[in-house]
């Protein structure tokens, strides 16, 4: 069996205000140059390594720890580029 290929993935921690934690999932598509969040704390935490506690399990819950988390489907290398601009695809 092919596995796919490693999601990147990385845990942060924000502080928007003063004392007030919250964790971040960020992942990248694009070899790490740009990342977005991906899931995000809806309640404030009042540390940091609670924030971090309840972000890393998070994090491990959305993987198999043995092999982490992958990707849904393996990307066949040989198919046809998919165009972002041109004809048909703006429309």
């Amino acid at each position: 069996m092919q596995q796919t290929p490693l999601r990147h993935l990385a845990l942060s921690i924000d502080e928007p205000e003063p004392g007030l934690y919250h964790w971040m999932i960020l992942e990248s598509e694009d070899a790490m140059k740009t990342w977005f969040v991906l899931e995000a704390s809806d309640d404030a935490y009042d540390t940091f390594g609670e924030a971090w506690d309840d972000g890393a399990a998070q994090l491990r819950d959305m993987s198999d720890l043995q092999h982490g988390p992958r990707a849904d489907e393996v990307e066949d290398e040989g198919a046809d580029p998919v165009l972002e601009t041109g004809p048909g695809v703006d429309e």
